[in-house]
């Protein structure tokens, strides 16, 4: 699994067969705000988005920015992971 970071586009992208899954950000002062994940439609249910927010995870973790999850989804697979409650302090 790849995910490329695309500053300029203010986002994170995984490229899969079926199109590319996406995590749109924006910037709350210096807090990264994640506000939106999605995924082909073709490649829902199947683990996709989970991989997609634990490549971003990794990511921000090496960043070493503040980031926060807005999306349901992104909020719910960081509860999933006392490492990215602890990230996110949630």
């Amino acid at each position: 699994m790849t995910i490329i970071h695309k500053p300029e586009q203010s986002c994170f992208i995984m490229p899969t067969e079926s199109g590319n899954a996406v995590v749109d950000y924006s910037w709350a002062n210096d807090v990264m705000m994640l506000n939106h994940a999605e995924v082909p439609a073709a490649l829902r249910g199947t683990g996709s988005g989970g991989r997609l927010a634990q490549g971003v995870f990794q990511q921000i973790e090496t960043m070493g920015v503040k980031a926060k999850p807005i999306c349901p989804f992104l909020i719910k697979a960081a509860k999933s992971d006392p490492r990215w409650r602890a990230l996110f302090g949630i």
